[in-house]
């Protein structure tokens, strides 16, 4: 218990240390005491840059962190291995490629960009969850990389020679779809601390389960539908970064124990720092331009995802 209070301490401090750091640094640094006068109204020049660019950029990375995080705890916890993750298994790739088909066929549809690849995340996950890659997970993973791997050709096919704009990513991000993203990732956000009671109950075979009368299918189902949604969303918004949500809860494991009652917040926390401090290191390593926080996270996730593999093995890594 002291541990986890800790650690929560510590995730709380280290998030608003970096977050006043990523307001400070850019193009143009300016100081804590800058910061304040502008506060104040003294600097309103300093104001306007925080305000419209900076503060929007750190909100929309520290939202779509946690929502990662918690969409790849979940999704551990529904396939029972701590490979799974909504980007791995060809869920934002999926819902890139819907995304972008959408955006040619409908291209007057308002809310084209989150219906399709909510409608991408989906038909991934159809085909994924199904009995077989249940009960065998390095199955799940085989064939995940497999779609993801098929989706993402699909999508350089159709962009190749025309100019789409899928590329998306926190630079340039504007207020309008911070707050969609607010609303939306609070959402879905209170959904998973609501159901995290049931991704504890899915660490048990599904026999157990049902012999007590648990809706095992309705409950995975719901769990594999929250995924989806937090993914989708953050695919329409940003684009695809991958392996926040298999690093994230890892990691949370180690400090806050097993039970996802504690991991999922904890994640949410720590997936809102991570992608703060990569997209922040992204805006400033080559100024004037800039690493995106995608590429950053695939050199980072890469090594990651190959230890997590030679010390448990597909059969051994499992997510109780």
């Amino acid at each position: 218990m002291i541990k986890e209070r800790v650690a929560y301490i510590l995730i709380c401090m280290a998030l608003i240390i970096t977050a006043i750091f990523a307001l400070m640094l850019g193009t143009q640094e300016f100081s804590v005491v800058q910061l304040w006068q502008a506060l104040m109204g003294d600097r309103p020049e300093i104001l306007s840059t925080v305000l419209n660019f900076r503060l929007p950029r750190i909100l929309a990375a520290m939202v779509t962190g946690g929502m990662l995080a918690s969409a790849g705890a979940i999704s551990q916890a529904v396939f029972r291995n701590r490979l799974a993750d909504p980007t791995i298994l060809g869920v934002t790739s999926a819902g890139e490629l819907f995304m972008l088909i959408g955006g040619m066929l409908l291209p007057a549809f308002n809310f084209q960009k989150q219906f399709f690849a909510l409608m991408g995340g989906l038909f991934a996950f159809a085909l994924l969850a199904n009995r077989k890659t249940l009960r065998q997970p390095y199955q799940l993973i085989i064939v995940g990389v497999a779609l993801n791997l098929t989706f993402m050709a699909l999508t350089q096919l159709f962009t190749k020679g025309i100019n789409v704009g899928t590329s998306l990513g926190f630079n340039g991000i504007t207020w309008s779809s911070v707050y969609v993203l607010l609303i939306t990732g609070f959402v879905g956000l209170v959904a998973v601390l609501l159901m995290a009671p049931w991704a504890n109950d899915l660490k048990l075979p599904d026999e157990q389960l049902s012999s007590v009368g648990v809706p095992v299918t309705a409950m995975r189902l719901g769990l594999l539908a929250l995924v989806v949604y937090l993914s989708a969303d953050v695919t329409a918004d940003v684009g695809t970064i991958p392996f926040i949500g298999i690093i994230v809860p890892n990691v949370a494991r180690y400090f806050v124990g097993h039970d996802y009652q504690t991991i999922l917040p904890f994640s949410m926390l720590s997936g809102a720092w991570l992608l703060l401090v990569v997209d922040t290191i992204g805006r400033i390593v080559v100024l004037p331009s800039e690493i995106s926080a995608a590429t950053i996270m695939a050199i980072i996730g890469g090594p990651f995802l190959i230890i997590l593999v030679q010390r448990g093995g597909f059969h051994g890594i499992k997510t109780r």
